[in-house]
């Protein structure tokens, strides 16, 4: 019997171990922000590759991680003869070949699919991008093509398939949220794998079909929602793209009259849930530079129908938790900034 009570407590060990070492591991990494020479916010991620560490441009509307030449030792990624293009709304291109690597962020790591850049250049569409305004040696990520400034890699973080997927699943993690820090407040925090409790108040919304079953693309993680101006009795109703990598409010496609509503106007961004019902409504005020909402009208014959570019102005107000296992997208309120911070 003694035996027999021994054998099941060992058992019983085992079992709880085994599902202690099945939970995802929880960890932070800080998101820092930067400032370009013309006055535009950017956001990057500690990354390191190998023996490599480096600044990466977080951004949440593109998907992998892609690096510049000239920055991993050759024993950090082990390329393949795979070819890998990539490309961005603001028309540049990058071209090379795909690799693995150990990879690490915050706490976690593991092996990840990685892009190494060989070349840049512009789709013809968009022959003037930021890709062609300097050499590929001065080139830098989310520069806006200035000289010298910018990442030598981005991190892209949302939640679409891809030969180089997103390099936080592939490490292990289930979910994350993004909270970026506000103009003044110094570090925000990519939490990766958070706790049951800390996403308990999240408002989640669904992605959009078809364009959560694509094989990657931009659009990848849009919600159903609208863009609302109560005062002017408008609104523009479509996709919704949050995008930490694209600040700035825009309006494609959406019907609206020109000129767009002026500054100091407020608005209301809607996301709705699986039937329809309003699952969100984050109000802001236009015309804010630093906080992404000076809004723009534009028209994109690439695309069909309405699309609302959200970019970074949600993520000042709400934490933003990405779940790729359920295909939603979920927003909490943050306590507001401190009147210092501004």
């Amino acid at each position: 019997m003694f035996r027999l009570l021994a054998l099941l407590f060992a058992a019983l060990v085992l079992a709880s171990a085994s599902a202690v070492l099945a939970q995802p591991v929880r960890s932070e990494a800080p998101i820092r922000e930067s400032v370009l020479s013309n006055g535009a916010r950017r956001y990057a991620v500690a990354v390191r590759v190998g023996r490599t560490e480096l600044l990466a441009a977080l951004d949440t509307g593109s998907t992998g991680l892609r690096i510049l030449p000239g920055v991993l030792w050759p024993a950090d990624a082990r390329p393949s003869e795979e070819a890998e293009t990539y490309g961005y709304a603001s028309g540049s291109r990058y071209e090379g070949v795909a690799s693995e690597a150990a990879m690490a962020i915050g706490g976690l790591s593991g092996v990840a699919p990685v892009h190494l850049i060989r070349s840049i250049g512009c789709y013809d569409y968009l022959p003037h991008c930021p890709a062609s305004r300097t050499t590929l040696d001065k080139y830098g990520i989310a520069s806006d093509g200035l000289p010298g400034e910018g990442f030598k890699a981005i991190l892209g973080i949302d939640m679409a398939p891809g030969r180089v997927s997103n390099p936080l699943m592939a490490m292990g993690a289930k979910r994350w949220i993004v909270e970026l820090p506000r103009p003044g407040e110094g570090a925000g925090r990519l939490i990766l794998n958070p706790s049951d409790t800390e996403v308990a108040r999240f408002v989640m919304a669904p992605l959009a079909a078809p364009y959560a079953h694509e094989r990657g693309g931009g659009l990848h993680d849009a919600m159903p929602g609208c863009l609302v101006n109560r005062a002017a009795r408008a609104r523009a109703c479509g996709l919704v793209l949050l995008d930490t990598g694209a600040p700035g409010l825009a309006v494609a496609n959406g019907g609206l009259q020109d000129p767009p509503w002026p500054d100091g106007a407020t608005a209301e961004l809607e996301l709705f849930d699986t039937v329809g019902g309003l699952a969100i409504e984050a109000p802001f005020v236009l015309g804010d530079r630093d906080l992404g909402t000076h809004l723009s009208y534009r028209r994109e014959s690439r695309i069909f129908g309405t699309v609302i570019y959200a970019g970074t102005a949600p993520y000042f107000a709400y934490s933003v938790l990405y779940d790729p296992a359920h295909r939603r997208i979920g927003l909490k309120a943050r306590p507001p900034a401190a009147a210092a911070d501004r």
